[in-house]
């Protein structure tokens, strides 16, 4: 919940030390973070209150050990360091994971007193996947109730969509106008003499490969060239012993130059930093020698459906009112769209295409799945979801086109389940037949699909629950596909002033308290936390404000008819964002129509006749992969509706 005021510092201060916060501080390098957390620090000091900083920037930190996490305090205009944790990489976007790891190990570290505040030291990362990643990642990590931006005068806080998301206040405030960004060599330069600094003259130390776990990602022991100066923790027993600089390897022996003498060691964690020409940075990464190769062995560009790797494929995320919609394969990777529901541990997919890029916490929140058909770039991941599932969870339900529920059960019915007792992953399938749903229950293990009493359905609505419907109509794509409409009927939106009006801080209550309301459950009483409850009537007459729903519609694989047309624009009509597939540039009509897919042009006419707010066309052929930005014109020509990846 982003906070449309700015405090000025002074009104900050009182309000972290009024309620010890735990406060991430994002922004891009050199935007002020740490300058600002000092500030902060001091402030809090003055007034009696203890804090705590966790530098969660591995390439240059504000104290401790390039290539590591450090948890400190601040001793007057010093940083004294309480403990550190080893990356051994100056990478926060690459090894993300290992960093929130770490992060999570200083944290458990850090002192649990009532009046103490606690700061994240964020890093510079505030673009694409990554930094999208790593901001909610720290934020979960961290139990985070307070969230300062810093954005440059006149500029937008970056990762907006994932700020709105964060379970916490989110407040914007502006870079002073010194704050500058190093360059590229400036930073390498202090990173390097922060290095040297700490290793000193350091110990010589010869170390047993054969009694050693490497761990991280280490090169083979037989490319000496590949481990020389890299950065490495000797640790033993999951803790570290020393930062130290490898000054040869084989397969026999490993020395290193290290800060102080270790005691045992029985680890050796390396990654990518490594010191070399007098500068601490990042090894380039090896490419096999077959990678070239395999790229161009064929010259033939596979068509929408086809398989591909997706690891360099930009995600797209949109805001759509209390939910996050990605494209989790980008725009040309298999279909599969995440509507991630804000403030709940729930989503949607449409489609469920590869499933690489999720995680498996993700299939655990997973309660709908929203099938357009049946190929296999449209229903690959269904097996991940299965796996993931084996377990006491609810039933997941599954809806689609008819013929679904023999496709699943295919699926399910081809793996042995001999072993899987009272864990089996159960699915509701629903088949869409104008007026009615068929439904079946498909359990793993069990052979047969058992039928369920059908439900009668109006105007295509598929799914209704309180918040939202789920609306269907039937395209033509020489088989029958479903295009979906996700329907909120309102929007609540918070209101923070009053929050603060009121004394309380938000929480899980305010899910129940919109929950409550939208089920016009007004006698309810709500539980604020330090013995303090009121009404859903009292609260949602003081806090929530309700504002129209924002509809999102999902289309993808049907031809360019005049009944395809109508029904989708009737579909779509007036929606928030429409991802609707632009698979051909006009140039390729003739494939477009030979495979049933639509042109550009084909897409923007039905965004123009829906009159969305904006388009998020996807599912390109893969024949445009180097050429998206072409894509891209040419849509533009036909529609001012555009939003790019």
């Amino acid at each position: 919940m982003i906070d449309p005021c700015q405090p000025t510092e002074s009104e900050l201060l009182d309000r972290i030390a009024h309620a010890h916060h735990r406060v991430l501080v994002t922004g891009e390098s050199g935007s002020g973070k740490t300058t600002l957390i000092r500030r902060l620090m001091s402030g809090l000091s003055v007034r009696g209150c203890s804090s705590y900083c966790l530098n969660c920037d591995p390439g240059l930190p504000a104290f401790g050990v390039p290539g590591t996490l450090a948890l400190a305090r601040l001793d007057g205009h010093d940083w004294s360091v309480l403990a550190s944790a080893p990356l051994c990489t100056l990478d926060a976007g690459r090894f993300r994971m290992p960093l929130v790891m770490a992060a999570n190990r200083l944290l458990s570290l850090a002192p649990q007193a009532q009046k103490s505040t606690l700061f994240l030291d964020s890093p510079g990362l505030v673009r694409g996947v990554g930094g999208a990643e790593l901001l909610q990642a720290l934020a979960a990590t961290g139990h985070i109730d307070l969230c300062l931006v810093l954005a440059r005068e006149g500029h937008a806080p970056p990762l907006p969509d994932e700020l709105e998301s964060l379970p916490a206040r989110v407040i914007t405030m502006t870079s002073p106008p010194q704050a500058r960004s190093p360059t590229r060599t400036q930073r390498a330069l202090q990173r390097s003499r922060l290095w040297t600094e700490h290793l000193g003259k350091g110990e010589i130390v010869t170390l047993s490969p054969g009694q050693l776990t490497l761990v991280g990602t280490p090169p083979p022991l037989d490319n000496p060239g590949a481990w020389q100066g890299r950065q490495v923790a000797l640790i033993h027993r999951s803790q570290l012993q020393a930062l130290a600089e490898v000054l040869e390897a084989s397969p026999s022996l490993i020395k290193v130059k290290a800060a102080c003498r270790p005691g045992d060691v029985d680890q050796l964690l390396v990654r990518d930093a490594v010191y070399r020409d007098n500068r601490l940075h990042t090894a380039p990464k090896r490419v096999p020698a077959s990678e070239p190769a395999a790229a161009s062995a064929s010259g033939a560009a596979p068509e929408p459906g086809a398989f591909t790797s997706i690891s360099g494929e930009p995600q797209v995320k949109v805001r759509v009112g209390s939910a996050l919609a990605t494209l989790v394969n980008g725009v040309t990777g298999d279909a599969l769209l995440q509507l991630r529901m804000l403030h709940e541990s729930r989503s949607l997919l449409f489609d469920i295409g590869d499933t690489g890029r999720m995680p498996l916490r993700a299939a655990h929140q997973v309660s709908d799945v929203f099938i357009s058909h049946a190929h296999a770039d449209h229903i690959g991941g269904f097996l991940w979801l299965v796996r993931c599932r084996i377990g006491h969870y609810p039933p997941c339900r599954l809806f689609g086109p008819p013929g679904l529920h023999k496709h699943v059960s295919g699926m399910v019915n081809g793996i042995l389940w001999d072993r899987v007792e009272d864990r089996a992953p159960q699915f509701i399938v629903h088949e869409w037949y104008e007026d009615h749903l068929k439904r079946w229950q498909v359990v793993a293990g069990k052979a047969r699909a058992v039928p369920l009493e059908a439900v009668a359905i109006q105007n295509g609505v598929v799914h209704r629950e309180v918040g939202f419907d789920v609306r269907a109509t039937r395209l033509d794509h020489r088989t029958p596909v479903l295009a979906y409409a996700y329907e909120p009927r309102c929007q609540l939106r918070v209101r923070g002033d009053q929050l603060d009006a009121l004394g309380v801080a938000p929480g899980p209550w305010l899910q129940q308290l919109k929950h409550a309301y939208l089920l016009r459950q007004f006698e309810q009483v709500i539980s604020l936390g330090e013995g303090r409850s009121a009404s859903v009537d009292e609260l949602s007459r003081t806090l929530l404000l309700e504002e129209p729903g924002e509809k999102m519609v999902y289309a993808t694989d049907f031809r360019d008819s005049p009944d395809n047309v109508r029904k989708l624009s009737e579909l779509a009509r007036g929606a928030h964002t429409l991802f609707c597939e632009a698979s051909f540039l006009c140039s390729d009509r003739d494939q477009a129509e030979r495979t049933q897919h639509l042109t550009t042009e084909a897409c923007a006419r039905i965004a123009n006749l829906a009159e969305v707010r904006q388009l998020v066309p996807f599912h390109f052929s893969h024949r445009y992969e180097k050429q998206r930005e072409q894509v891209y014109e040419e849509l533009q020509q036909f529609t001012d509706r555009l939003r790019r990846a």
